[in-house]
């Protein structure tokens, strides 16, 4: 489980009101459409305000600038994704999980989320406030996600060679790809296929006795 977050606040280190939390939430949801729909080198700043019905000093007193918010945006759109993962699923084994959240590959809530981390892509080549802070959130979901691998290796008796980070990586990768191919107009892998061929590939790598124990356990 993650740490209790800490308080929201102002850059000049207020803590926000419910009600200026409720509004910071509004200039991101606001920011997130934008960004999906229009792309994250057309809109303004300006643009995101009026849309959110605040000033464009309302935004730079809580954010540092388009690249803070198009981060926040990516930060929040994967929070949504992983709150949607049903509470009884959190009891099965990783692959289980793993598989289930490329089923929602279709919903409009999984595809603004790969449209918002292709946009930031993009931007982090030629902008380093993108880069550095799409570095550091990507990378702290990747080292959450491991971590759940590495578990999982053990329990399951996966063969302790094997890198978990790569693992892990490696399904970041089949996201981010399913998201290029759609942008280009290639018919992606259905998300139920998806999904099959993720969990028949991390179930592969248990050890046979182990997988014969599970069955048999569910039965």
């Amino acid at each position: 489980m993650s740490e209790a977050a800490e308080p929201l606040t102002t850059l000049d280190g207020r803590q926000l009101t419910a009600k200026g939390s409720a509004t910071r939430n509004r200039i991101i949801e606001t920011a997130t459409d934008l960004f999906a729909t229009e792309g994250y080198a057309s809109v303004t700043i300006r643009e995101v305000a009026t849309r959110s019905g605040v000033t464009t000093g309302a935004i730079y007193a809580t954010f540092r600038g388009k690249a803070e918010l198009l981060v926040e945006a990516v930060r929040a759109s994967i929070a949504v994704d992983l709150n949607e993962i049903p509470d009884e699923l959190w009891q099965r084994p990783l692959p289980e999980i793993d598989a289930h959240q490329f089923t929602t590959g279709d919903q409009p809530r999984r595809e603004r989320l790969r449209t918002l981390l292709l946009e930031a892509a993009v931007a982090a080549r030629t902008d380093d406030g993108v880069r550095e802070q799409l570095q550091w959130l990507l990378t702290d979901r990747l080292d959450e996600w491991t971590g759940s691998h590495r578990q999982w290796q053990d329990d399951a008796g996966v063969d302790p060679e094997l890198d978990m980070r790569a693992l892990t990586a490696l399904l970041m990768c089949v996201e981010l790809g399913v998201g290029v191919l759609a942008a280009v107009g290639i018919e992606e892998p259905s998300p139920q296929q998806t999904a099959v061929l993720v969990e028949r590939m991390l179930q592969s790598l248990v050890p046979s006795r182990r997988r014969r124990a599970r069955t048999e356990d569910r039965t």
